[in-house]
C-alpha cells in the first residue's frame, strides 16, 4: 500500500480565493503504467484546470482501496481513474477491495446499461453527484482484456456517477498509432476540456449533501463487507469507564477518611 502518496498535493498558482477544491487521481498498478500515468494526471490539474472564482486547486493521487479505506470513501466532485485488468480480468494492486465494492454493486442492483452514456440524471442513487473520468489499461492477448476497468465502469455508472471524457482504451499488445504509451497521451491531453465544465463554478449546497450522501453509502458498504474496518470508539470507551472509575475514587477516599490504612 503506497498510503504515503496521499500526501501528494499540488495547487494553482492563483491564490486570490481561500476557498478550495479538491480532484482525487486513483489507481490500480500492477506494472506502474497506471500509476505513472495517475501521478503525471496529478500533477497536470493545476496547469490545465481553472476556475471561474479563482478558487485554488488541490490534487491527491492514491490507490483506490486506501481512497476506500483510509480516506472512508470520502468523494470529491471530480474523480479520475486510472487502472489495469491483471490475470484473468482481475484488479491489480491497490484496487482488490474497489472491484470487490464494484463487484457487489453490480450483484446487489444490476447492470443499468441506460446510465453507462455519461448523462446520468437519476438523482436518489448512490453516487449521484459524483463525476469520474476513467482510463483503462489491459492488454488484448488475452480474452479478459479491459474487464477490470469495465467492472468499474459498469458499477459506478449503475449507482448514480456521471462518466466525463471518452473511456480511454490503452491496450499493451497496440502498435503503431494504437502503442499503449501513445493512447495514454492522447488521452491525457484531450481530457481536459471534459473535466473543466465539472470544477468551473463553486459547489452548490445540493452538491454537497449529495456527496456527502455519497461517502456516507459507500462508507457503510465498505464497513458491511470489511468488518475490521470499524474503528473502536475509544471515547464511547471512556464514558463506559469514567462512571466506574468515580464509584472507585470514592470508596478509596471514604476509607481514607475513616482512618483505613494499608500495609503494617
Amino acid at each position: 500500500r503506497h498510503w504515503w502518496k496521499i500526501s501528494h498535493q499540488t495547487r494553482c498558482s492563483n491564490m486570490a480565493s481561500s476557498s478550495a477544491e479538491e480532484v482525487l487521481v486513483l489507481y490500480g498498478s500492477q506494472t506502474g503504467n497506471s500509476e505513472a500515468a495517475a501521478e503525471q494526471l496529478s500533477s497536470l490539474i493545476p496547469s490545465k484546470l481553472s476556475t471561474s472564482d479563482n478558487r485554488t486547486l488541490t490534487s491527491r493521487c492514491m490507490h483506490l482501496d486506501d481512497f476506500l479505506e483510509l480516506e472512508q470513501a470520502k468523494w470529491t466532485r471530480l474523480v479520475i481513474i486510472v487502472c489495469s485488468s491483471y490475470g484473468v480480468g482481475q484488479a491489480p494492486i491497490g484496487a482488490r477491495k474497489f472491484r470487490e465494492v464494484c463487484d457487489t454493486i453490480l450483484e446487489r442492483f444490476g447492470y443499468d446499461d441506460t446510465t453507462n452514456d455519461g448523462k446520468n440524471n437519476d438523482g436518489d442513487k448512490m453516487l449521484t453527484g459524483v463525476n469520474y473520468a476513467l482510463l483503462g489499461l489491459g492488454d488484448s492477448h488475452y480474452t479478459t482484456f479491459f474487464r477490470n476497468p469495465t467492472a468499474f465502469e459498469n458499477a459506478l455508472s449503475t449507482v448514480g456517477a456521471t462518466r466525463v471524457g471518452e473511456l480511454g482504451k490503452a491496450d499493451a499488445s497496440g502498435t503503431g498509432n494504437m502503442e499503449q504509451s501513445k493512447v495514454i497521451e492522447r488521452w491525457i491531453d484531450s481530457i481536459w476540456k471534459d473535466l473543466q465544465p465539472v470544477i468551473d463554478k463553486p459547489m452548490t449546497e445540493e452538491e454537497g449533501l449529495k456527496l456527502k450522501k455519497a461517502h456516507e453509502q459507500t462508507w457503510k458498504l465498505c464497513l458491511e463487507l470489511y468488518k475490521e474496518w470499524k474503528q473502536t470508539n475509544y471515547f464511547a470507551l471512556i464514558g463506559l469507564f469514567l462512571p466506574l472509575g468515580g464509584v472507585i475514587v470514592g470508596i478509596l477516599v471514604h476509607l481514607y477518611l475513616h482512618g483505613y490504612t494499608w500495609g503494617n
